[in-house]
């Protein structure tokens, strides 16, 4: 199964872990998500078939909302 880690503003990816044998269960576990509540994994994980997607924010958009708060409106940078 294939992991990617994707920036959930500018939609960049951040990176990838893909191992074959393991279920999505087992992804899960291996990248302890499954530490996330059931809330937040519904927020941040996104299955479609043999790839899931894992959104999470990458170090340019985090330093940019860091240092202009401003840009964060209602869960999305302002472009």
């Amino acid at each position: 199964m294939r992991f990617e880690y994707v920036c959930r503003y500018c939609k960049q990816p951040v990176g990838t872990v893909e191992h074959k044998a393991w279920s999505y269960a087992e992804g899960v576990e291996h990248l302890a998500l499954h530490h996330l509540s059931r809330d937040h994994q519904r927020e941040v994980i996104e299955s479609t078939g043999e790839t899931v997607k894992i959104h999470t924010v990458c170090e340019h958009c985090e330093q940019a909302v860091n240092m202009n708060p401003e840009l964060l409106v209602e869960g999305h940078i302002i472009q």
